[in-house]
């Protein structure tokens, strides 16, 4: 600001000298134009100088506004309208994000008329139509938008959004595949075509594209582990049905050295290790898996790895595995089931008692149930225990987390709902349902105990589902049965 003053002081400054000096000049200027003859101080000719140079400015800043206003005041009227187009566009993107569908329909009509339908001003058409629950004019929005470049993958991921919603795959990872080909390294698009891939039961390439999605962060380490392991896991199982135990047990051990903490691996190494008499091996595999995470079926496969031994053989056989985890709820539950079958009754109350203190079940109760009868023909004690069942919450089972269906083994696609990654063994939400006056015998988690004597009539009369043969005589008494307990 002092510059600028300073400036013009001296600007008047050296004007004013000028002016003087001229003043101060002596003579006469005189011009001669035909018949007239002008005679003027040199003063007096500056000053007209200087008049006829201000009058030409001006004329030829009136001549330039006529000849460039009008072009000018349209782009002044077109610069207003983006102005107010874009203030549009902003505001119905915010409605959007509010869910005020009225709102947005109405500023996306507003923008589209005074910006002519620009990328965004499609988004934001097709986002209002999806708030009204227009899928189809979303659509044609979505669809406008790829014959753009700079918009084209906006209209990807709306058009593959609307069809996993509907469930057509096929056309999802179509949409998926195109738009990989624009931008391979978003982490959406890598997650989301992962899935489709795995959903439409697509294998090859899915272990690089785990890999990739593991790179950019679209799916965390634990989750890229878990899926690569899910792939060995599924070609085990498959070579498994096939008959091929050999290929099987190889697959099914690399599955469970990609994820330590994934449990149905070592499951399937065990049972396709015992198929090929590899005893040993798999004793070993299901004492390393039991360390991280307890499970019953390994327990079912820690007893087969010996099938040739006494009942309390049996015992102290999977007292050593269940020591490996103490405490863990399915430790008690199994080691309660085998006590059962060797009756011995003091152990099997003791895990019985702990376990419906600290992690009640359906299969807790029901166990209590068979105890109260077989050790003393206790049919009012085993009632109220099948009651309490009833409301009891449910065992662990391999469940989707999405859909709660429950499935007799792990996959990495939900076959209920569809959903990747979903399965786990887990406690199900709220009491199991079934009949608690059910006279049907339950399966049995454990393989039944080899009989060195044969067993009395009753018996024999037990339901062959069991899996375990009853221990103790008939008598005049009801006997009460355990109802079918929940798939584990």
């Amino acid at each position: 600001m002092i510059v600028r003053i300073v400036i013009f002081i001296v600007v008047v400054a050296a004007l004013a000298a000028v002016a003087v000096f001229i003043a101060d000049q002596p003579g006469r200027v005189e011009i001669e134009w035909g018949d007239y003859l002008v005679e003027l101080t040199p003063a007096a000719l500056a000053g007209a100088v200087a008049l006829i140079a201000f009058a030409v400015a001006i004329l030829a800043l009136l001549l330039r506004w006529l000849w460039r206003g009008p072009r000018a005041y349209r782009r002044a009227r077109l610069l207003q309208r983006e102005r107010l187009g874009y203030q549009a566009l902003t505001q119905g993107l915010v409605a959007a994000a509010a869910g005020d569908a009225t709102g947005a329909r109405r500023l996306a009509r507003r923008a589209n008329h005074m910006l002519g339908e620009p990328p965004l001003t499609l988004l934001l058409s097709a986002q209002a139509a999806q708030l009204e629950g227009r899928e189809e004019i979303a659509q044609h929005y979505f669809s406008a938008m790829l014959e753009r470049r700079e918009t084209e993958f906006m209209g990807l991921r709306g058009l593959i959004v609307q069809a996993t919603k509907a469930g057509d795959v096929p056309r999802a990872r179509e949409l998926a595949e195109r738009a990989f080909k624009l931008r391979p390294d978003t982490p959406w698009l890598l997650n989301a075509l992962l899935e489709l891939r795995l959903r439409a039961g697509e294998r090859d390439g899915s272990n690089a594209l785990i890999e990739r999605a593991r790179r950019v962060g679209a799916i965390t380490p634990e989750s890229a582990a878990r899926r690569s392991a899910g792939l060995l896991y599924d070609e085990a199982r498959a070579a498994f049905g096939a008959g091929d135990h050999r290929l099987a047990l190889k697959l099914a051990e690399r599955s469970a050295a990609t994820d330590p903490l994934f449990v149905a691996a070592p499951i399937l190494a065990a049972e396709a290790a015992l198929k090929l008499g590899k005893r040993g091996r798999a004793t070993r595999l299901v004492e390393a898996a039991y360390v991280r995470r307890p499970h019953p079926a390994l327990g079912k496969l820690y007893l087969a790895a010996a099938p040739n031994v006494s009942v309390l053989d049996r015992v102290a056989r999977l007292e050593r595995l269940v020591a490996l985890a103490p405490g863990h709820p399915e430790g008690r539950r199994l080691m309660a089931e085998v006590a059962l079958e060797a009756k011995l009754w003091g152990r099997a109350r003791a895990e019985l008692d702990a376990l419906i203190k600290g992690h009640p079940s359906v299969s807790a109760f029901r166990l209590h149930a068979r105890l109260d009868d077989e050790e003393h023909k206790d049919a009012l004690a085993a009632r109220r225990h099948l009651e309490a069942a009833a409301s009891a919450p449910a065992d662990p089972a391999w469940a989707c987390a999405s859909c709660r269906a429950r499935l007799e083994h792990w996959a990495l696609v939900c076959p209920s709902c569809g959903a990747v990654e979903t399965i786990d063994w887990r406690e199900a939400p709220g009491p199991a349902k079934f009949d608690p006056a059910s006279e049907r015998a339950a399966p049995a988690v454990l393989p039944p105990a080899p009989s060195p004597a044969p067993e009395p009539a009753s018996a024999q009369a037990a339901s062959p589902a069991s899996g375990a043969p009853s221990s103790a005589p008939s008598t005049a008494a009801p006997r009460l049965t355990e109802p079918p307990r929940p798939d584990a």
